[in-house]
């Protein structure tokens, strides 16, 4: 059952994940130049300074492409619908807990660039809630399935 609606759900939650990665999460502004807080690092954008630095940020991105490798992945489990929900749940887990991991590396990268004024916040934040969103609305359609299925077994 690949062509379900739970199957779109989950690309565009996945598809959402992936859009991260090219897009600042935020933007912090001092004195040597403007630094914006990327997936995988923190990279010098405009500034005196002709060598470009960056502050590494690996773990916000492993996290960012688990949820969406998970969402993905879900989508070929279609035949184990148990098991379709169960990865549904870990990728929820890991679009709430980049939230966090994410906050830490935006607080210590404030700090460590002694910004000038409140760092920006990139509007991109929102599309692992909306990704969320989406996979609670994949399970329900899945759970709908398994009904379906189960209610069809018993007729028989």
């Amino acid at each position: 059952m690949i062509q379900r609606i739970q199957s779109l759900y989950l690309f565009l939650a996945g598809a959402l994940m992936f859009a991260m990665f090219k897009m600042p999460l935020a933007t912090f502004v001092n004195e040597t130049g403007v630094w914006k807080f990327y997936a995988d690092s923190i990279i010098e954008t405009a500034g005196d300074s002709a060598a470009t630095a960056t502050i590494d940020t690996w773990p916000v991105a492993i996290i960012m492409s688990l949820a969406g490798v998970m969402s993905i992945l879900a989508i070929f489990a279609y035949k184990n619908r148990r098991r379709q929900i169960k990865i549904c749940l870990l990728s929820g887990m890991f679009m709430i807990l980049l939230y966090p991991i994410a906050f830490i590396y935006w607080w210590f990268a404030k700090d460590l660039l002694a910004t000038v004024g409140y760092p920006s916040l990139g509007a991109v934040l929102i599309f692992p809630i909306v990704a969320f969103i989406l996979n609670l609305m994949a399970i329900r359609s899945i759970r709908a399935d398994e009904k379906l299925v189960r209610s069809a077994d018993r007729i028989r």
